[in-house]
């Protein structure tokens, strides 16, 4: 190509690029008046990044945290559910149900997947749901009994067919106006333990002779508590068939005992005798059984170790670290340890007047012993031998020919294992606080109630014993007073008005054994429970028994100085009297523990 046609399509290919720019071809841009471009919206400045959606791994454990903490959630309130339960026994029942919400809580919490930690959340909601139904349901026969409505379903339809006043039938109680009456009649008859208190009966430990007070009848309990930790009262009413008690409902109490509240049960006997049921709502203070050693000859081996060494250290061990010297401590003991023998469990003991002493390095091993014998682990266990047992009962007639119904009768009752024997040489006072519990009537209805007790005993006190030499019998030495109040009474979970004053009972001692195996009472005729309850003015009498465990020190020992009883039952009753519209009537037995 010559040079004048290469700057022709030179000058011809500038053109057309121009005209595509900015000139007035198609598929150029709009242009001003004047032939000038229009100018463009800038571009929008780049917005933030979105952030990544979580991964799969992070999804699961969401879901599993949210499981884990609706489980809490429903523990949580299952827990609440229990401590604004109704009564003691809808709290114990409600407890039941709150410990499979835990149960359920902690595998959750445990749990390593979602589909798991979702699997115990909805145990724990249901066992959440079922306690607060429990919680808000009193569940005690007695009172169920005593408030059924026998004319109920008359009552439902006047209503619905419009009547009013009048017309209206009244409730007709089962059992209220019998219980009234009953708790009426009882609540001022308090007796004293005899010989006839100690119940034929041969499982368990035995009871002693006069370790009961009882208002309404002789009643004798027992408790047996065996090594996981279940249950089992019997009961003896007088000359009747021991009560046990078909699938007992478990009770407890709000709790004055050092470990927690007071254990118990409701029990529930057809009675043939009366053509009715009795029942009895029993407590008790038992602790577990305790691992029995044999402490006779030739098994107490005599250690004297001045020296253990290598190998021989682990023949002797501590269960619960190295105890102080001289103290008495569990563990485990080889007498040879290279015989490949595994060591023997037992006891290690201190025995009187001997100077024992135990060594340990800087670690806690022990390094020498001195003095001590080992007794081996018999393989059995010894049930508590120092408890109470307390309660109240009533029997309900069944309804006779006729549509009428015998007369209800109650009764409260306080037992022990080992009654303390006070000496004239105890002096000074000691405090008591337990719970209380039994049987309220008042407005027409009869709750069970739960309630404090605090007890004052001053040993050895005589003011104005006086003025009670006379009715106390020429042959009793007065050996203190014991005083006291029942309050913060809560009646079918709801508080009561006013308390109770225990005036003063008399510790006394007679002829036939020189201590006090009869307890403390009022002396004479004069009622000495007073206070007043949902604004009536109460009267009653009340007693009780001091328990063990017992000093075998001479009785002229001066141990018995400041040895003091650990624990007191006894039993209560209140009336107003003249209420025949309005009876309020209060029927109970207590336990209480010294103060420290």
């Amino acid at each position: 190509m010559d040079m004048k046609r290469f700057f022709l399509y030179a000058i011809v290919i500038a053109a057309l690029a121009l005209a595509g720019c900015g000139g007035g071809g198609g598929g150029g841009t709009m242009t001003g008046g004047g032939g000038e471009p229009m100018p463009t919206d800038p571009p929008p400045p780049p917005g933030p990044t979105p952030p990544p959606g979580p991964t799969p791994e992070e999804m699961a454990l969401m879901a599993l945290k949210d499981a884990q903490d609706a489980a809490m959630a429903a523990y949580m309130a299952a827990m609440a559910a229990v401590g604004g339960a109704k009564d003691p026994v809808a709290m114990a029942n409600a407890q039941n149900y709150a410990a499979m919400a835990k149960e359920a809580n902690d595998a959750a919490q445990a749990a390593t997947t979602s589909a798991m930690a979702e699997q115990y959340q909805m145990q724990a909601e249901a066992a959440r749901s079922k306690a607060m139904e429990a919680a808000d349901k009193r569940s005690l026969g007695i009172t169920d009994l005593a408030n059924k409505i026998l004319n109920q379903s008359d009552i439902d339809n006047a209503v619905l067919e419009g009547k009013t006043g009048d017309d209206v039938p009244k409730p007709n109680s089962n059992l209220k106006e019998r219980v009234g009456a009953a708790l009426y009649t009882t609540a001022a008859n308090l007796t004293y333990p005899d010989a006839s208190d100690t119940p034929a009966v041969t499982d368990g430990p035995a009871v002693v002779t006069d370790g009961s007070v009882h208002q309404g009848g002789e009643t004798s309990a027992r408790a047996t508590l065996d090594n996981r930790g279940r249950l089992r009262f019997t009961v003896n009413r007088g000359t009747e068939a021991v009560l046990r008690g078909e699938d007992p409902t478990p009770l407890m109490t709000s709790g004055e005992k050092p470990s927690g509240g007071w254990p118990g049960a409701e029990m529930v006997r057809t009675d043939t005798t009366v053509a009715g049921k009795t029942y009895v709502n029993v407590y008790t203070d038992i602790n577990p059984p305790t691992q029995q050693y044999n402490s006779a000859a030739p098994n107490n081996v005599a250690i004297n170790i001045t020296t253990l060494t290598g190998a021989s250290v682990a023949r002797l061990t501590a269960d619960d670290g190295v105890p102080g010297d001289g103290s008495s401590f569990t563990g485990t003991y080889n007498s040879d340890s290279l015989d490949n023998q595994p060591p023997v469990a037992g006891q290690f003991n201190c025995p009187a007047g001997t100077d024992c002493s135990i060594s340990v390095d800087e670690d806690g091993t022990i390094t020498a012993i001195q003095g001590y014998q080992f007794h081996p682990m018999l393989g059995v266990t010894k049930q508590d031998a120092d408890y109470m047992a307390w309660g109240v009962w009533l029997t309900a007639p069944d309804e006779a020919a006729g549509g009428t119904f015998a007369a209800a009768t109650v009764g409260a009752f306080a037992s022990g294992n080992d009654p303390f024997q006070v000496r004239a040489a105890l002096k000074g006072k000691a405090t008591y606080n337990g719970d209380a519990t039994g049987l309220y009537a008042a407005g027409g209805y009869v709750d069970y109630f739960d309630a404090d007790v605090s007890l004052e005993a001053n040993f050895g006190g005589t003011e104005g014993a006086d003025s009670d030499a006379a009715t106390a019998g020429n042959n009793m030495q007065l050996l203190g007073v014991v005083t006291g109040t029942v309050s913060n009474i809560r009646a079918g979970g709801m508080a009561v008005d006013g308390s109770l004053m225990l005036g003063r009972a008399v510790v006394t001692t007679d002829t036939a054994n020189g201590n006090s195996m009869n307890g403390f009472r009022g002396v004479g005729t004069t009622p000495n429970v007073s206070g007043t309850l949902a604004g009536r003015a109460m009267v009653g009498n009340w007693g009780g028994q001091f328990f063990g465990p017992n000093s075998s020190a001479p009785d002229t020992s001066t141990a018995h100085e400041t040895v003091y009883p650990t624990t007191a039952a006894g039993t209560f009753g209140a009336t107003a009297p003249g209420n025949v519209n309005d009876p309020v009537r209060i029927l109970g037995s207590f336990g209480a523990w010294k103060a420290d």
